[in-house]
């Protein structure tokens, strides 16, 4: 076969381009550079309708800046994993290897990695607010995000702000995106309430030990949700909502979070062990097997 890749999008992945190029070319591929000779086109950060066979989406994502998905559908809540479950609860001898995963994931929580780790530009910083123990966790995403506005529809923002509202369960912790503004009414009443308010460049590393679950629309951050073993609701579809309690309404919300009997760890840490070690890519031979899994579907 012949590909080709797109700077649709981005024109900065060149790293993760070059991880697929090496992979099709070892796996006996050519690349080209017209699009009319192309087999296999790679794009980055976009949905794909109708769904076309000779399409592959690249998009990085946690746990670590060296992991990026392959989906022949779009990315994150456009995912084809998104819409069709994949078969992660039998993929692998889970025994065999849950040692392993375990030091890994417990590696990752120490060196407190997420998708930005290699970024010169963001400043985590260590926060000084008292975080609550057994806290319910509000995550919150960029309002103008793409997963949460053109994926999901409706106001991500007002979304959040109803939830805040709905919760009458205390202690409740709120983060906010790293960089969002211009919500300072809002988030004012929040503190005057009582509810703990983290915005700024504060790790979620810093804040999950302290958590007893977690709401979100679609966030990576559910990763490290599952990494630190939080139950996750989500009102939003992510592609991991295979293990999270989906809510349909408020007053669902209301129970959810009172009562997590919803919740299994065993299955939360067999969906996070897959997705990490066995779905996502990170090097050469990892997105080789990726490419071969699609082709072969």
């Amino acid at each position: 076969m012949v590909f080709k890749f797109h700077n649709n999008r981005f024109d900065n992945l060149g790293r993760y381009y070059e991880i697929v190029r090496e992979a099709m070319i070892q796996l006996g591929h050519r690349e080209v550079i017209e699009d009319s000779e192309a087999d296999i086109h790679f794009y980055n950060h976009i949905s794909i309708w109708p769904r076309a066979k000779n399409s592959m989406i690249i998009k990085p994502t946690a746990p670590t800046a060296r992991h990026f998905a392959i989906d022949q559908w779009g990315y994150a809540n456009d995912s084809k994993m998104a819409y069709v479950e994949p078969d992660w609860m039998n993929p692998f001898d889970y025994s065999m290897n849950l040692k392993t995963d375990r030091e890994h994931v417990q590696h990752l929580i120490k060196q407190k990695s997420n998708k930005w780790d290699d970024s010169i530009l963001l400043k985590w910083r260590k926060t000084k607010i008292k975080i609550p123990e057994e806290h319910i966790l509000i995550i919150g995403q960029q309002p103008h995000d793409e997963t949460v506005n053109g994926f999901g529809f409706g106001d991500h923002w007002k979304k959040l702000c109803q939830i805040v509202d709905a919760i009458d369960d205390e202690p409740m912790v709120i983060k906010l995106h790293p960089g969002m503004k211009g919500k300072d009414k809002e988030i004012e009443k929040w503190r005057a309430q009582g509810k703990t308010v983290i915005d700024g460049y504060v790790s979620i590393h810093d804040v999950l030990p302290h958590a007893r679950v977690a709401v979100l629309e679609n966030s990576t951050a559910g990763i490290e949700c599952m990494m630190h073993k939080v139950p996750i609701i989500s009102y939003g579809f992510p592609e991991y909502h295979w293990i999270t309690e989906k809510i349909q309404t408020l007053p669902h919300l209301k129970t959810a979070v009172r009562d997590i009997s919803w919740y299994s760890e065993k299955e939360n840490e067999m969906f996070l062990h897959w997705y990490i070690n066995r779905y996502l890519c990170k090097d050469v031979e990892s997105t080789k097997q990726r490419i071969q899994n699609i082709l072969w579907m």
